[in-house]
């Protein structure tokens, strides 16, 4: 009995797709007016932001230290926090202009502009448009 039930529940998951006629029917995708036509756009984007990010982090590392140097108050202590967090934020900008000038000349090889169009919104301009 176990037998014959397995068998009937096999022959009717094979034979139930038959006599399904569906109709043939296209997918149509439309492309988002939004976001990212493609890979392209998206890594620079994501390489625009990154080096957005660092240097928005390296200034204000240059600042946090130029204020923990003036409210020092003539410690040796505090100064030398304070100057090691100015040439730890200046070599963080130099590393970062290192890395825009290697990414511009890989990009400059390769025939691929990676940081192109680079706007900043203005009140009269608050979307920034990717070039595509």
């Amino acid at each position: 009995m176990k037998k014959l039930s397995i068998l009937t529940a096999s022959a009717t998951a094979l034979l139930n797709p038959v006599g399904v006629w569906a109709a043939d029917t296209t997918i149509q995708i439309k492309k988002p007016d939004v976001g990212f036509a493609n890979i392209s756009d998206f890594l620079n984007a994501g390489i625009r932001l990154i080096f957005i990010i660092a240097l928005i982090i390296a200034l204000v590392m240059l600042v946090w230290g130029a204020v923990e140097w003036i409210l020092s108050g003539g410690n040796k202590d505090a100064i030398g926090n304070a100057r090691g967090r100015i040439i730890h934020a200046l070599v963080g900008l130099a590393i970062l202009a290192v890395a825009f000038a290697i990414v511009q000349l890989a990009g400059g090889f390769l025939g691929v502009d990676l940081l192109r169009e680079f706007t900043i919104p203005s009140p009269q301009n608050p979307t920034p448009s990717l070039s595509r």
